[in-house]
């Protein structure tokens, strides 16, 4: 069977001993066919074992298409048997659930279950709540997940859980890690997505933000904290809501902005003593913050807590202030290491009608001080000591 296999796909044979292994990459980039040889071995070496197999995909139908049938092609259907009314099949003699995990109401085929495997395919299509589902059931020492997908946006949550501290083993897949393919062919395909985010997508694998994305180019990054000694902090506040809490530091070195990024979901209250720790590590002050909305409230509790704080008047359209600044000054931006990939990504992933802005809105009001103003605000500033 190994030589049926590109060297990236018996790299992944070989490495996928974690508790999560996933290829993420291109469209027709090799990195399903090798699963048609995994699913098998996975299905012995766990065979005796407690716990379900599972097959989740985006619909019952993409699993026939996607798995089922490439499978019964390779092992004959008295191996592989179709998808039952039930939603289970029989592989190499294992009962098998096979499920489209698209919609939240698919938690509850998984619930107060106990799964030994799951392959996983069009992972970045599931519900969330399913995925976050699957990670409780996945209970026994022994319960391992295998999962493909094409890339989305670099805020999708998969894409964030990728880049967590679980126990992943990854691999990233371009179009030409797929030798078998006719050059006529990948050439097409390249012109087919030529000026698309498909192409970035598809063609080179990579997680990147939808049409209409402002920042394309990915940041550089230092460990040298003594680089924002010196520099400004600014917060941009949750209150409630969906809204997140962005916390940036920066200097500017010549025709360079060294930044320090991080990023919650959470009320700025909560995180307003981690904010201000940050800021006398990487000795940046002040502390800058709107007053529109609070009316001088964080500038005032920044200051009672015994750091100085700056509170401004913002009348600048935050579109704008994003398309001028950050943009301008996004490809001479150097990020320090740590800075939370939630930070980077949201800046990433911004459009004008982003669902999310706090990190570029508070990136873009350092780069606007930073650019030369003796102020944050367009207009006015006024300082809280």
């Amino acid at each position: 069977m190994s030589g049926l296999l590109t060297p990236k796909q018996r790299e992944f044979w070989r490495g996928c001993n974690h508790r999560w292994n996933v290829k993420t990459g291109a469209t027709r980039s090799g990195k399903t066919y090798m699963d048609y040889y995994l699913i098998p071995r996975r299905i012995r070496e766990l065979r005796g074992l407690d716990g379900l197999t599972v097959i989740l995909g985006n619909t019952r139908g993409s699993i026939r298409d996607n798995i089922i049938t490439p499978m019964q092609t390779i092992y004959g259907p008295e191996r592989v048997s179709d998808i039952r009314s039930d939603n289970t099949c029989d592989m190499f003699g294992e009962r098998v659930l096979c499920f489209g995990a698209a919609n939240r109401n698919r938690t509850d085929r998984i619930r107060g279950s106990s799964i030994k495997y799951c392959y996983g395919d069009e992972v970045v299509t599931w519900h969330r709540d399913v995925f976050e589902m699957l990670k409780s059931r996945l209970d026994k020492p022994w319960s391992v997940f295998d999962g493909t997908c094409n890339p989305d946006g670099p805020t999708h949550w998969f894409y964030e859980f990728l880049q967590s501290d679980a126990d992943i083993f990854q691999q990233a897949y371009t179009l030409e890690d797929n030798p078998h393919l006719t050059r006529e062919f990948v050439e097409n395909l390249k012109r087919e997505h030529a000026g698309t985010v498909l192409y970035d997508r598809y063609i080179n694998g990579l997680w990147v933000a939808a049409e209409g994305a402002l920042f394309t180019t990915y940041p550089e990054y230092t460990d040298d904290a003594s680089l924002l000694r010196d520099g400004i902090a600014h917060i941009d506040a949750a209150y409630g809501g969906e809204d997140y809490t962005a916390f940036t530091c920066a200097k500017r070195q010549g025709d360079k902005i060294f930044l320090y990024g991080r990023l919650w979901k959470r009320h700025v209250d909560t995180v307003l003593d981690t904010c201000i720790r940050e800021a006398e590590r990487l000795m940046c002050a002040p502390i800058y913050c709107e007053a529109n909305a609070d009316k001088g409230y964080l500038a005032r509790e920044i200051t009672r807590r015994g750091y100085r704080a700056s509170s401004y008047a913002e009348r600048q359209n935050k579109h704008v202030k994003i398309a001028n600044y950050l943009h301008k000054w996004w490809r001479s931006i150097v990020f320090l290491e740590g800075t939370d990939k939630a930070y980077v990504s949201q800046n990433m992933s911004y459009t004008e009608s982003a669902d999310h802005d706090d990190a570029p809105d508070s990136a873009a009001c350092v780069c606007r001080y930073l650019d030369g103003r003796k102020q944050l605000s367009v207009d006015s500033e006024n300082s809280e000591q």
